[in-house]
């Protein structure tokens, strides 16, 4: 079991604090991590609104960070960089990159996905252009930007809350930032809570793994999974989380899926062909709405 994210509370005073219109559904996922890693509403609130504005502090667990394999050598800062097949293999046979702020990052036409996926960890805040052909699955798993929030307007989804003992601080600083972005404390904290517990879903099974390297995939509409797609993760596993409609290509096999793909998170329609045996795939997909064996 993965641990809640959890900054020392050192805050000075505390006060019971009412927030209105929260995402109903969003609140509910948020007491359940709460309670599964011992904690109050009040000091689950302190920690993801800390992380929410220092996201650096995501790897401060209660005991230990979850395995995220070895540590990423860090680019950042820069107004341009053009990498080459040879810049990353030359690095060492585990060298991994995060790529960070980068204004215009290039990868030549020579850096195939077998060579991207074995050595580039993520890419964040970059304009980011690929002269060779890399499929949309592995774009996908090494960008990371935030998800959109849309907050629910029927009212029935929202509902009013209150959580005892938060810093006065901290809560000051999320009105305050609340305000500067034009929303509701209701609505901010909602927004605040869909990227939590996403993250927290994605690490509890990270940290099931060990050292093992993944690539998470979300934030698309629609994705078809080609054997192709599979084969070019290597040792690298697969995580899939929130996509609405995910398709399996009927030529993947059973190894090669037992192989790639560790778990299909909360994705509301999963096509899986045939030959993948049903227990493997209730295995496999947690909290999905619906999985289809075609």
């Amino acid at each position: 079991m993965s641990e809640m994210f959890v900054v020392k509370k050192d805050h000075g005073d505390m006060k019971d604090i009412t927030l209105r219109g929260v995402n109903k559904e969003l609140y509910e996922q948020f007491t359940v991590h709460a309670k599964k890693h011992g904690l109050s509403a009040g000091d689950a609130f302190d920690s993801i609104v800390m992380i929410d504005k220092q996201p650096w502090r995501k790897i401060i667990s209660r005991h230990r960070p979850p395995r995220l394999g070895k540590a990423p050598e860090i680019i950042r800062d820069l107004e341009k960089l053009v990498v080459s097949k040879q810049d990353l293999v030359t690095a060492g046979e585990n060298t991994m990159f995060l790529f960070s702020k980068i204004t215009d990052l290039t990868f030549e036409k020579d850096v195939d996905a077998s060579t991207l996926i074995k050595h580039v960890r993520l890419i964040r805040k970059c304009k980011t252009s690929f002269l060779g052909d890399i499929p949309k699955i592995i774009q996908l798993g090494i960008f990371r930007k935030r998800t959109a929030y849309t907050h629910p307007s029927n009212k029935d989804q929202l509902k009013d809350i209150t959580i005892r003992n938060v810093s006065i601080r901290l809560y000051d600083e999320f009105v305050s930032n609340a305000k500067d972005k034009s929303k509701t404390t209701g609505e901010y904290f909602s927004g605040i809570l869909a990227h939590a517990i996403t993250f927290f879903d994605i690490s509890e099974t990270i940290s099931s793994i060990g050292d093992r390297e993944v690539l998470v995939v979300r934030e698309e509409e629609e994705l078809f999974v080609s054997k192709k797609d599979l084969e070019v993760l290597g040792e690298r596993g697969l995580i899939i989380y929130g996509i609405p409609k995910i398709e399996f290509a009927k030529d993947i096999g059973q190894e090669l899926f037992l192989k790639t793909v560790i778990k299909i998170i909360k994705c509301d329609q999963v096509i899986l062909p045939s030959n993948i045996p049903r227990l493997i795939v209730l295995s496999r997909a947690i909290q999905c709405k619906e999985t289809k064996i075609t």
